[in-house]
């Protein structure tokens, strides 16, 4: 029986799904998966090695340290997958590529995957071949049709493709197998658990896809993780444990536990809130810190108001409202040349950056000493 690992490191997404619950809200608060909690948990399994992990959405390129998580869930697992939108490819590293056995890009529709077709051939030119897309289904009466469309990207590159329901999301289980079937199309008997999902297999176009479908009854040895530290069974089901309290008995007893059927339920978390004061009248908050640190690793204005779910002409004032009462420049545009178009924090603005993200590393160290795992940072 196939055992799985899933964690969901980051809280939020930075793209705008229009089914996808993670899309909404970015903008209120980030909260990630700590290494240190995770590690925590891992070194509570003693011994125990899953057959497959799964890093899962929403977006987990968005974490800070997720080559660093991967290294540490590849240490319990012979495989090692990670999920990541279509249009979050541009944030894939060399180094992560590294770890991970496979990269499932996920894709609603053939048009996005087509934006991204230049990127997908990198990917495949660089030699990382374990490259899969996931097709995302979320209406019944478009199945066929993107599905289809899907087997031909994939043809086209010899990618494996994989059907199935917006991932880890949805509560109530979309029938997509009995969908095939009613147009037409001959699905196998379920072979085993992929991902954590039942996995069938049909052919589009002579094109071979692996279906994957919640399970339904049968026994499963799965343990869930998600970016507070909160540990359950799977991603459907009510957390059981919080990390401090995790043992090396009680996380058997999960993975070898029958599927609970309570769905999650509200939770409610401390909400940390970053300022820096500069002198005794200026403010710069939050929003502003988090443009900063986006800057800094897009090299673009655009592409960090995009990520936040920022408006660039509100904070193009914003930063020069700020630079005006700080007496000093905090990002640099370069109009000529190579670097025409890109934006680079300047002297004063690394300084605040720096000073932003040690006193958040401090704060996230001292919540987790005092066994405090689930909070956010105010954005």
């Amino acid at each position: 029986m196939t055992s799985t690992l899933i964690v969901r490191p980051v809280a939020h997404c930075d793209l705008n799904h229009p089914t996808c619950p993670f899309s909404h809200g970015v903008s209120k608060g980030f909260e990630i998966l700590h290494p240190a909690v995770l590690s925590r948990v891992l070194r509570e399994l003693k011994g125990y090695v899953f057959d497959e992990a799964v890093i899962s959405c929403p977006n987990p390129l968005l974490h800070p340290k997720v080559t660093e998580l991967a290294s540490l869930m590849k240490s319990v697992a012979r495989r090692l997958s990670l999920f990541t939108p279509v249009t979050g490819l541009g944030k894939v590293s060399k180094e992560l590529l590294e770890v991970i056995d496979e990269l499932v890009v996920i894709s609603s529709s053939i048009s996005e995957l087509k934006e991204e077709e230049e990127r997908i051939k990198g990917l495949l030119s660089q030699g990382f071949e374990n490259v899969a897309i996931y097709s995302t289904i979320t209406r019944e009466e478009s199945t066929l049709l993107t599905a289809s469309e899907h087997a031909e990207f994939c043809r086209k590159y010899g990618i494996p493709l994989r059907l199935g329901e917006l991932p880890y999301v949805n509560k109530v289980p979309f029938k997509l197998r009995d969908t095939l079937v009613k147009e037409g199309c001959e699905v196998s008997i379920p072979y085993g658990l992929k991902y954590g999902y039942e996995a069938s297999v049909t052919f589009m176009k002579d094109y071979r896809v692996i279906v994957l479908e919640r399970p339904s009854g049968r026994a499963c040895r799965m343990l869930f993780i998600d970016y507070y530290g909160r540990i359950s069974k799977c991603p459907f089901t009510r957390p059981l444990l919080e990390a401090k309290d995790a043992s090396s008995d009680l996380l058997r007893k999960v993975i070898y536990s029958e599927c609970p059927t309570k769905d999650v339920g509200p939770d409610y978390v401390p909400e940390v809130r970053i300022s820096l004061r500069a002198g005794r009248d200026v403010i710069i908050p939050p929003d502003i810190l988090a443009l900063l640190e986006v800057i800094e690793s897009t090299n673009s204005l655009r592409a960090a108001c995009r990520l936040l779910g920022y408006n660039p002409s509100t904070y193009v004032e914003k930063l020069r409202s700020l630079e005006k009462r700080l007496g000093v420049k905090l990002i640099t545009s370069k109009r000529g040349g190579s670097l025409r178009g890109v934006t680079l924090l300047t002297e004063e603005g690394m300084r605040i950056l720096a000073t932003y993200r040690r006193v958040r590393e401090a704060i996230m160290a001292s919540l987790i000493k005092e066994n405090v795992y689930r909070f956010s940072f105010e954005y």
